[in-house]
């Protein structure tokens, strides 16, 4: 009788001791993982987010201001002659004001074409409906127009007038004599030019390195009022470890307004402008 084969008793002995040295490796790395998870976050240093802000008034150092002259016209030419003309006196009408030249611009001109409108007897429906395919600013109004058997009016390709624009621009640091010229330019309507005033805008050219003092000042707030929270708590702040500087609010003086964006306001002349800045610091 054979002896080479082992018996059941042996292979299930050793399987068991197989399985057992598994389980306790099993248990060991469980063991392992627990005791890294709760060293991780007893040892992770306790932080502190609190929100600082700063404020100041400041005044716009630079205006810009436009208006614009038209010119109509059935001859272009005339057109053209009319408003260089009308350029001319704006532009001595700022220098009397006391406007320097190197501050004024003069755009570019733009030429706009007016068609003829034409009135077409309801006979020719069919033709005028051809016509309206090729116009979309026709095509309703010929269509309704046609189905009525009113008379159609339809936009030809006959040019009617030119009407050119011309945009005077002014950019100064002047900024009580630019607001007093846009005011007054409309008078020269009575000279028969007609010219379209523009707001003043007010700007502040200086933003880029007002944000560094800002920045400052609202840290500078949030760690006083951090301070202020951990002491109270029988605490000790530590070192700061990371700071965000949120958009600027640029409003009127006087106005809070905020937006997700930032506000830039340009159309006062005193100003506010308020940064906000979120701080983080370690715990001690």
């Amino acid at each position: 009788m054979s002896t080479d084969a082992p018996s059941k008793p042996s292979r299930m002995i050793v399987s068991l001791q197989v399985g057992g040295v598994f389980f306790a490796l099993a248990n060991v790395i469980c063991v392992a993982i627990l005791a890294w998870t709760y060293m991780s976050v007893k040892l992770e240093p306790k932080t502190i987010e609190v929100k600082g802000s700063a404020k100041k008034a400041i005044v716009s150092d630079l205006i810009t201001w436009s208006a614009t002259i038209t010119s109509r016209n059935a001859d272009l030419t005339k057109a053209y002659d009319k408003l260089k003309s009308d350029g001319d006196h704006v532009a001595a009408f700022l220098k009397s004001k006391g406007i320097p030249d190197k501050e004024v611009t003069f755009s570019s001109i733009n030429t706009q074409k007016i068609y003829a409108r034409e009135v077409l007897p309801s006979a020719q429906v069919k033709t005028s409906e051809e016509n309206a395919d090729d116009n979309d600013n026709n095509s309703e109004e010929t269509k309704s127009s046609s189905r009525s058997g009113r008379p159609i009016v339809v936009t030809s390709h006959k040019i009617e007038s030119y009407v050119l624009t011309q945009t005077i621009i002014v950019e100064s640091h002047d900024m009580e004599r630019v607001p007093e010229v846009s005011r007054s330019v409309t008078s020269l309507i009575k000279d028969g030019l007609e010219i379209d005033s523009g707001s003043p805008n007010y700007l502040y050219t200086k933003l880029s390195e007002l944000k560094i003092d800002m920045l400052a000042d609202a840290t500078k707030d949030a760690t006083t009022r951090a301070t202020q929270i951990v002491v109270n708590a029988n605490g000790k702040l530590g070192k700061l470890v990371e700071a965000r500087m949120g958009v600027m609010q640029i409003n009127p003086k006087g106005s809070s307004a905020t937006s997700a964006e930032g506000n830039n306001d340009t159309t006062s002349f005193e100003k506010e402008i308020t940064s906000v800045v979120t701080v983080r610091f370690q715990l001690n």
